[in-house]
């Protein structure tokens, strides 16, 4: 009884140890790397891990960043006795969206949409299992295609998401334990060329297929269906074409905790101008609570992209003595990432904030 009290207090302060230094490093990282010239993403979306890691992200398999890249890789870890239904809530982004509402709500919308966007800010998705299957709803990702009228330099700001944001619907099926095919359909809003308060709507889809050949090395291949109208909604930074195929290998190694990862981007785009770029990230876990990433990609036009990021607070393990390294479940993630061009070097920040319930 002595033994396991012991062992219980320990645990405990482990876990307190673990989260005051994950809050102490989410601090003190903007601090260091802020500008007035820099573009801010923190509202509402889920890309900070996959961007952090250079966009080579199409072999991982993850909950809802998954979505963006991948959507045969779209995976939650499900235990006996689990409920079917998640949820994941963002508890900062109400916060920010009522203080500032008058910007957010700026501009043209339509009453429905303006219902999922403002839900978007509190519940971020919601997935059901059924196995074989996983389906889920992912609410008001914001696009990263945002017009120079709304990058006011805000670290928190809510201009421009009216505009600019996606709401998407997405199917896994698990043939077997090495196979995934997905599946989701993508409604975009994004702004007018030459009126940013004014808005396109539009539908596009993605595919994807997921192999796991063995243990540790997952192959990934996905398809994406862009908008005609919103055809540059994913071209900053995650570099995707309409019509394009993307091909991504990862690998783990070192007990789980390190991962490499390349992605091909656009192999087989059929536009006037080809983009095809090698992307590469890795990923190392510490103590099962933070994770380092880096990612590096060059650009079709000759430039440099740098990035590296953090994910604090892993849900999946935060009160469980055994840990799955195959899932895990940040519930703080920041990037940055530094684009170099030829006019002027763009800093980017990006911070992801959802806890799975």
């Amino acid at each position: 009884m002595t033994r396991a009290l012991s062992s219980l207090l320990q645990n405990e302060k482990e876990m307190v140890r673990n989260v005051f230094y994950s809050l102490l490093i989410l601090s003190v990282l903007p601090s260091l790397i802020l500008s007035q010239d820099d573009v801010f993403f923190t509202l509402s979306h889920v890309k900070a891990r996959p961007l952090a890691m250079g966009g080579a992200y199409t072999s991982i398999d993850d909950d809802l960043a998954a979505v963006n890249f991948n959507p045969a890789a779209y995976f939650l870890k499900e235990r006996e006795q689990e409920k079917k239904v998640t949820f994941f809530l963002n508890p900062v982004s109400p916060i920010v969206g009522g203080a500032k509402n008058q910007d957010m709500f700026r501009g043209s919308g339509s009453q429905i949409d303006d219902f999922f966007m403002s839900l978007s800010l509190l519940l971020k998705s919601v997935s059901v299992s059924i196995d074989p299957f996983q389906f889920g709803v992912l609410l008001g990702e914001q696009n990263l295609n945002l017009p120079e009228t709304f990058q006011v330099g805000d670290f928190f700001t809510t201009q421009g998401y009216r505009q600019n944001h996606t709401h998407s619907i997405v199917g896994r099926l698990k043939l077997a334990d090495r196979v995934s095919l997905g599946g989701a359909a993508n409604f975009s809003v994004g702004s007018k060329l030459n009126a940013p308060f004014e808005r396109h709507t539009d539908l596009g889809v993605s595919y994807g297929i997921l192999l796991k050949p063995e243990e540790g090395l997952n192959i990934g291949v996905s398809f994406y269906n862009i908008p005609d109208t919103l055809k540059q909604s994913r071209f900053p930074l995650e570099r995707i074409i309409d019509e394009s195929v993307n091909i991504g290998i990862s690998y783990r190694l070192f007990d789980d905790n390190t991962r490499f990862s390349v992605d091909l981007r656009n192999l087989g785009e059929e536009q006037e101008e080809v983009v095809r770029e090698f992307h590469f990230g890795v990923e190392q876990v510490f103590l099962s609570q933070v994770a380092l990433r880096a990612g590096y990609f060059r650009k079709d036009e000759g430039e440099d992209v740098f990035s590296w990021g953090v994910g604090l607070l892993n849900g999946a393990s935060l009160f469980q003595k055994e840990v799955d390294e195959n899932y895990s479940n940040y519930y703080l993630n920041y990037a940055f990432v530094y684009e170099k061009s030829s006019l002027t070097d763009r800093r980017w920040h990006f911070l992801t904030f959802v806890i799975r319930m």
